[in-house]
Parts: C-alpha cells; sequence; structure tokens
C-alpha cells in the first residue's frame, strides 16, 4: 500500500516539474505559425501584478504556450474529441469527408441593415454599372456535408435576407450559382474561403449578370500544392482533421503591371508563389490584402477600367478579374479611410463590382463607407 502511494506520488510530482523543467530548458517558442499570434514567452514578477492577480494569469497564459510538445498535446486532445464524437471543437464543426465549418453567428441588426442600405445606396445613387456578388458561406452550400444536428437556419435567413434587399441590384444569388457544383472543390475543407475552383463560378455569374462574357476556365493550369491547412484548421486541429490541397489557376504568358501605392511597390504577377511554402497559402492571391491594388492588363477581354471594392474573398477570383478588364483597382475599405465618391470622380471607372463573404455584410462597419 505504502508501495503504491509512493508510486502515485512519484507521477504526480512528475506531472507537475517535468513541464516546468522543460520550460526552463527548452528554447523558448517566440510565434505560432499555425495559430498566427505571438505565445507568451517571458513573465515580468511585480509585486502589484502579484496583488491584482494578473501575475497569476500571465503565469498560466506562459505555461500554456510553453508547455514541452504544445502542439503534439493541442492535435492529440482534438482527435480524441472526435474519436468521441464531440463535433465542436473551438467554434469550429467537423462534418463529412473532413470539411470543417464554422459556428453559426449572430450579426448585430444595425450593422447588418446599414451596411444591405450602403449596398443598396452605392447600386441607386451611382451612374455607373454596378455588380453585386455575396459569397454564401460553405454550410449553406455544402448541406450534405454537415455533421449531424447541425442546421443553418440562421445562416440561411441571413443570406435570403441579403438577396431580398438586393434583388433590386441583379446580383446572383450565390447558393443558386454554387450549388449544382458542390461537389467540384468550391470551398476548401479546412479554411473559411471558397477555393480558385468556386471563385470562378462566382466570377462567371457576376459577369454574365452584367451581360458580359466571362473568360473561360479551360485557357488557365491548375496548380496543386499539398499541406495546405487554414483558418478553421488553426482553431479545431488534430491529425484527423489533417490538410488539403491548395489548387490554384494560372494564366500562361499574361503580362501584367500590378502596383502596390501604400509601399510603392511594382510588381509584374498577382500570385506571389513564396507565400504558398508558408501556413497562410491563401495569401498567395495579390499577396493577401491591401488597401490599394493597381493591376493593367493590355490584353485584357474588355478595354474598361474597373473598381474592385472587397474583402478577401475576391482576392481569388482576381486572375480572371485581370484578364477581363484592362485595369483593375482592388480596394479593401478596412484600410481605407478616403471618402469613396472622391476615389470614384477622380479616377473615371467603367464599372463598380462588390465583391463580399456574408460575414462582412453581417459585421464589417467599413461596408458603411460605399455609401459616403
Amino acid at each position: 500500500m505504502i508501495k503504491n502511494k509512493r508510486i502515485y506520488l512519484i507521477i504526480l510530482l512528475g506531472l507537475l516539474f517535468v513541464p516546468l523543467i522543460g520550460n526552463i530548458l527548452l528554447p523558448r517558442r517566440i510565434f505560432s505559425d499555425l495559430e498566427n499570434r505571438y505565445l507568451a514567452s517571458t513573465v515580468k514578477i511585480d509585486k502589484d501584478l502579484l496583488k491584482s492577480g494578473v501575475l497569476a494569469e500571465r503565469l498560466e497564459a506562459f505555461v500554456q504556450d510553453q508547455f514541452p510538445l504544445r502542439e503534439n498535446f493541442i492535435n492529440l486532445k482534438s482527435d480524441l474529441e472526435v474519436l468521441l464524437q464531440k463535433k465542436e471543437n473551438n467554434g469550429i464543426y467537423y462534418g463529412k469527408d473532413g470539411y470543417l465549418f464554422g459556428k453559426p453567428k449572430n450579426y448585430k441588426e444595425t450593422i447588418f441593415k446599414k451596411n444591405l442600405d450602403a449596398l443598396i445606396a452605392l447600386n441607386d445613387e451611382s451612374s455607373l454599372p454596378i455588380g453585386i456578388f455575396i459569397v454564401p458561406p460553405s454550410q449553406l452550400v455544402l448541406t450534405e456535408n454537415l455533421p449531424k444536428h447541425y442546421t443553418p437556419l440562421k445562416e440561411e435567413r441571413y443570406y435570403e435576407e441579403i438577396m431580398k434587399n438586393l434583388s433590386s441590384t441583379g446580383a446572383p444569388h450565390g447558393i443558386e450559382v454554387l450549388l449544382p457544383h458542390r461537389e467540384e472543390g468550391i470551398y476548401f475543407r479546412t479554411d473559411h474561403h471558397w477555393t480558385q475552383r468556386g471563385a470562378y463560378e462566382g466570377y462567371k455569374a457576376l459577369m454574365e449578370s452584367m451581360d458580359l462574357q466571362p473568360v473561360k476556365l479551360a485557357s488557365y493550369e491548375p496548380v496543386l500544392v499539398e499541406g495546405f491547412q487554414g483558418t478553421f484548421y488553426s482553431k479545431f486541429r488534430g491529425n484527423i482533421a489533417g490538410s488539403e490541397p491548395f489548387i490554384y489557376y494560372e494564366a500562361e504568358g499574361t503580362d501584367l503591371k500590378v502596383y502596390y501605392p501604400a509601399t510603392e511597390v511594382q510588381e509584374d504577377r498577382i500570385i506571389f508563389e513564396e507565400r504558398l511554402s508558408t501556413r497562410d497559402k491563401y495569401a498567395a492571391y495579390l499577396n493577401g490584402n491591401d488597401p490599394l491594388i493597381e493591376i493593367r492588363n493590355e490584353d485584357a477581354l474588355y478595354d474598361e477600367k474597373v473598381l474592385v471594392l472587397k474583402d478577401s474573398n475576391a482576392n481569388a477570383m482576381s486572375p480572371f478579374l485581370v484578364d477581363t478588364f484592362k485595369e483593375v483597382h482592388y480596394l479593401d475599405l478596412r484600410y481605407f479611410n478616403l471618402p469613396l465618391s472622391d476615389y470614384l470622380e477622380e479616377n473615371g471607372f467603367d464599372r463598380v463590382l462588390c465583391i463580399y463573404g456574408m460575414d462582412s455584410v453581417g459585421e464589417d462597419e467599413n461596408l458603411m463607407k460605399l455609401a459616403k
């Protein structure tokens, strides 16, 4: 009996001291590429922090972030929960065929309505042709892949309300556009974005809604890169969820002039292949998000200058848009604070495209700038 107690005591002390010793001996981890955040790597001892209780919180964060084999334990925890048929982890649900889905959201009614009003105002008050495409979240299209008891009624109501309000604009119904292609890899399994294959279907519907001819997907070469783990995976984790291929489409021999005004950088490409070796492979499109990107293609289908108002969903559409229009300005209102009306007037655009995910309409207050 005494011997057993000693064994239990040794095990308990091991569980307590092995992480502590590991934290002392192993090199400190500064940044988690997968979580895209800085880890707690130091703790300042201060009596005021001790009294307030903040020190205890910081010590806890330090131990959690610097725990030996931390990534392995996180993956093991996620895999065990999947095996125990717990479908949700950190707000992400595990569906059929390895698809991950985000937790349903509650939009603030004031933001949702003001953003819709801003989209309608832009369409009604502009003298330019306006094209709008609202990208539905994957759970509204890949319904056969949803886990049991996950019914996206709330998201469906939001999307239908958006389309009802935008009916006068001629905006294509994203669910109806994408649903026939649901088995063609139009959404990532581990990320909240659509794939470039899905973006093509959205692009095609958007062009047709404005009586324009879309470029053909067959004129692009698909390139496959293994090992993509997207935003959903970074929250869900585990070996069962795993990784997936990242497939992008690129036209051969396109002569582009790409300018980034914020950094005064000139490029000749919109696919940045060096990003494909990082965790955030989606940032290969346009090198990620930027306040403003100006792109010229003298061989484009239409001799038009177009403004694209967008979130990151539009980035995957960029290879098709730059081959369609001679000059494309990609403008992200999250990082742009000048009056939109002034920018439109100064640049002499032929048309405006608005490409946003549903969550941007429901949550991003920057869309209200559309009406300014």
